[in-house]
Order: structure tokens, then sequence, then C-alpha cells
């Protein structure tokens, strides 16, 4: 689910840097190599990531399961993007992602001898997943248009676990040399997704006379940002995301593997700064609130869930690098 929200972002960064190249001015040009500088797909990226202590209760199967605290969440993820072939209108990337999530879960009560999600200690998933997307370049409705479908292949340590993807598409509503909106739609094509289609709707304004402009991209963020100094950039708001991973349960009864759906919204600050030419570091922390935590089993509906969990809100940081050997090339093309 991480991925796929993921691409949706970059689909409409893409296309807002797209319906923002005809203007000339000089500061329209100085935003875009800003922009430039922090590209939301690097060819490299590593991300270490905390939630802190809450409290959580659970249910399986409509029944009260168990209560107790998850001390800390831990999360690590390591990804490579790899373009494969690019035309003037079409393109086509690689990718690789490797997900580490680790619980440490306390004080649990109403403890069953059903070994599914929760136990005393810590707990630790291992993940992987290959996607190849294909982007095209067109017009509809006489205005700028991106098509993307993408292809997921994922599974953890034990092996290859399903096939996934997505289908969509956003164009240009206006554009002007302070405003950009866009319009589009994306499907799931993955039984067990929360949200199995919704619409993609973007809004980037800059501010008159202002270094901040806003940053609108339902249903991933919503951002106030400016630049500080010549290398960094300071965003303040609210960010949707989720985790998810595999489970295996050796317990009687049960299906061999499920999944876990975490979906979140992360609200604070980001701060991302250019350490050189190639490589930019990221902080972002604040409050992190759950909105639906459910246990399927592999390949079926999410409505289907067996367990869900809630849990209190709580704070989190995270911390990235991410490298580009390609930056210095495009940010110079960009602002010759």
């Amino acid at each position: 689910m991480n991925r796929l929200i993921t691409i949706i972002g970059a689909i409409l960064f893409s296309l807002n840097l797209a319906a923002q190249q005809p203007a000339d001015s000089l500061q329209q040009k100085a935003t875009q190599g800003i922009k430039e500088k922090f590209p939301r797909a690097r060819v490299l990226n590593f991300e270490y990531g905390q939630s802190l202590g809450r409290d959580f209760n659970s249910e399986l199967f409509n029944e009260q399961f168990q209560d107790g605290k998850i001390k800390v969440q831990r999360t690590f993820n390591a990804s490579a993007n790899i373009p494969i072939y690019k035309t003037r209108r079409w393109g086509l990337t690689g990718s690789v992602n490797y997900q580490f999530s680790e619980f440490e879960f306390d004080n649990l009560e109403n403890t069953s001898q059903v070994n599914v999600f929760e136990q005393n200690g810590t707990v630790d998933f291992h993940n992987f997943s290959a996607a190849l997307s294909s982007t095209y370049f067109s017009t509809l409705f006489k205005k700028p248009v991106i098509y993307n479908a993408s292809l997921i292949v994922d599974g953890n340590e034990e092996g290859l676990e399903r096939v996934k993807g997505l289908v969509g598409l956003s164009f240009i509503l206006k554009r002007t040399a302070r405003t950009t909106l866009t319009l589009g739609a994306i499907v799931f094509i993955d039984p067990t997704s929360q949200i199995p289609f919704f619409p993609t709707f973007s809004y980037n304004h800059r501010f008159k006379n202002s270094k901040w402009e806003v940053d609108f991209i339902l249903p991933q963020r919503l951002l106030f940002r400016r630049p500080v100094g010549e290398n960094g950039r300071f965003s303040i708001g609210s960010t949707f995301g989720a985790t998810g991973f595999y489970v295996n349960v050796n317990s009687p009864n049960f299906a061999d593997v499920y999944e876990y759906s975490q979906l979140e919204i992360k609200s604070g600050i980001i701060y991302e700064h250019r350490i050189s030419d190639y490589l930019i570091g990221t902080f972002q922390g604040g409050l992190q609130n759950f909105i639906s935590n459910r246990l399927t089993e592999k390949g079926e509906p999410n409505k289907d869930y067996i367990y869900e969990n809630e849990q209190d809100a709580t704070g989190y940081f995270q911390v990235g690098v991410s490298i580009d050997p390609f930056a210095k090339k495009k940010i110079t093309n960009r602002l010759e």
C-alpha cells in the first residue's frame, strides 16, 4: 500500500512540474530548481522511523482479544528506482524495496493461546517488493495528461506471496505562474486494499510576494513549505501513508499467511537539506494517528479481516538519506 501511495505522489508531483514548464519568469525557474533538488522518487533512498509508546486493544473474530502497550515500533526502508527506458512521451521504471518492521509489546492482558500477531517481547517482519511502472504523457480534452500503470510483486523471507498493481490518470485543470490544479483517478488492482479506488486532486499555489507555498495532494498530503537558504526546505502539515507486511501464522485452524495493513496520518514538520550535489538528508517528526489496523488472510478482501486493533495517537520521528547521481545534471539543465 505504501508503495502505491508513493507512486500516486510521484505522478502528481511530475504533473505539477510538467505544468510549470512554459513559465519564463526567473522566479518560476528558481522554484523549479528548488523542487528539482527534492524529487519524490530518488534513485536510492534509505529511511529509519520510530513511533513512540502507546496503548492498544484488539479483537479477533469480532471478540475481545488482547489489551496492552506497544512500547515502540521501528521501521527501516531501503529502495531503488531505476529508469529502464525513456522517450519524449513514454517512460518505464523498475523499482525494488526492502521493508523491516519491528514491534515491541508489553503488559499484554487476556493473553490467548493463539499466536496470531501480538506477543510479549519483540516481533519483527521482513518484506520485499519489486515494481515495474509505465508512464505515458499525452493530452485529454486538450489538457496535458499522465497515464500510469504499475505491476508490483511482493513477499517476505518465506518467499513470493502476491502480485498486485494500479492504473490511473491525472490531467491539468489549471496552470498559471503561481497555481496548478490537477484532477485524476487511481484504481488498485488488489482485493485486499483498504482503499480500492479514489479520485486524485492536487493544488499547488505559491503565495504572492512570499516564499511560502501550499502543496495539497489528495489523498497523500497537505503541506505548507518554503525554502531555507540555498539548500534547505521546511514543510509543516500532514501526510497520509501506510505500513503493511505479511504475517506467517503457525496455529491450528488458521491460514498460513495473512496481511497486516496499518493506515496512518502523520502531522508535524519536515526538513530537507541538500548535503551535496547527489545527497539529500531528510528529518520529519510530530504526531502519528492510526486510522485502521487490520489482519486479513492473504488474497482476501480487506473487509473480511479476522483481526483489528485500535491504537492511541503517539509521537514519531523519521530520518532519511537519498541519492540521485543524475540530480546535478537535471538541475543544471532546468536552470539554463
